[in-house]
């Protein structure tokens, strides 16, 4: 696993363009999802077979798009009626550009099985090794702070009332 920063560093700057346009009460619960998403199928498989190795391949399921799809649609049970196929899709999404993510990196095991419960298929590019992303981690920070500021001060220098005029505007 690329370490967690890189991780939510990667869906904050995937998540940029689906943003809500205009502010509502529920946009920033809605992006945190988004950055719960990327983190639940290490959160749901990583300490239970670190706690007993021994049902690693109990709980590889949760690594899985299949896990990770009915991992998410329980999750956005627990928001009210209105929210829940939004608080799903943003859950999922992340879930999935972890997995992405986690395809990029060489694996002792593999743990890429996309098409799981129907194939053992390991999906698995091997680019890097996990450990081989922890150096670029004040790198993701910056790129995430950079970024920020300079769509900060874009949205300061528009003209007032430029959201309503063209609100498919950032």
């Amino acid at each position: 696993m690329p370490d967690l920063i890189t991780h939510t560093a990667i869906a904050h700057l995937a998540g940029k363009p689906f943003e809500i346009r205009k502010p509502s009460a529920h946009a920033a619960p809605l992006r945190i999802l988004l950055y719960i998403g990327v983190m639940l199928p290490d959160l749901m498989s990583r300490p239970w077979y670190i706690l007993s190795p021994s049902i690693h391949d109990w709980v590889v399921a949760f690594h899985t798009p299949s896990g990770m799809l009915v991992t998410c649609a329980f999750a956005s049970l627990l928001f009210e009626r209105t929210l829940r196929k939004r608080a799903f899709k943003r859950l999922f999404f992340g879930s999935l550009l972890h997995l992405a993510v986690d395809c990029l990196q060489k694996q002792v095991t593999g743990n890429n099985f996309w098409l799981f419960p129907f194939s053992w298929k390991n999906f698995g590019i091997g680019l890097f090794w996990a450990g081989e992303a922890m150096p670029f981690v004040p790198a993701w920070i910056a790129l995430v702070l950079l970024m920020e500021v300079l769509l900060r001060r874009r949205k300061s220098n528009r003209p007032r009332g430029m959201d309503e005029e063209f609100p498919g505007m950032v």
